[in-house]
């Protein structure tokens, strides 16, 4: 995963070091397979129409009421450039060992490492190429050990001019411990 935002971005080589350790990666949208996933992509598509981003009020919750615990947002602001996490949904927070609602993501303690930055510098891709991003591979949590994830970062947009929110959809399950 992090190559392709390196090559996009000049990233920090120890940075994303840490994120290949973890084993996760980019992921074609078309070879998403948990069907959380793919239907929160197809519903946001549907959603957005011919633009690129849908607003975040177009965001119906009972549409998808029933993948509320698997759902995250993740609050943009420019200026400064920063990101805080704004709804975690119960999976999520099992998954992480905390609920890190209302914290900005470089503060958040639930990963190893140095991975919070590695989620700073791809939340911020994410919103800068203004498109969704599917993720799948592994990762370590502090609280819960390693987990397989496949996961969908949707960006959405105020004024249509830049992104505002991402809409995260995640599926992760325990790995064996060895």
């Amino acid at each position: 995963m992090m190559q392709q935002v390196e090559s996009h971005r000049g990233g920090d080589a120890e940075v994303l070091a840490e994120a290949d350790a973890h084993g996760i990666d980019f992921r074609r949208l078309k070879e998403l397979r948990e069907p959380l996933c793919r239907d929160m992509l197809s519903y946001w598509n549907e959603v957005r129409g011919d633009r690129a981003m849908p607003r975040p009020d177009e965001i119906d919750p009972v549409r998808f009421a029933r993948h509320m615990p698997n759902l995250l947002v993740v609050q943009v602001d420019w200026d400064p450039f920063d990101l805080t996490y704004r709804l975690v949904g119960g999976d999520v927070v099992d998954a992480h060992g905390a609920n890190f609602r209302g914290r900005r993501v470089l503060d958040s303690p639930s990963h190893t490492g140095r991975f919070s930055e590695v989620l700073f510098r791809f939340y911020k891709f994410v919103a800068e190429q203004q498109r969704p991003y599917a993720v799948g591979g592994t990762m370590e949590y502090t609280a819960r050990g390693r987990v397989s994830v496949e996961a969908v970062y949707l960006p959405l947009s105020l004024d249509g001019s830049r992104a505002d929110r991402i809409l995260g959809a995640a599926i992760s399950s325990e790995l064996p411990r060895g």
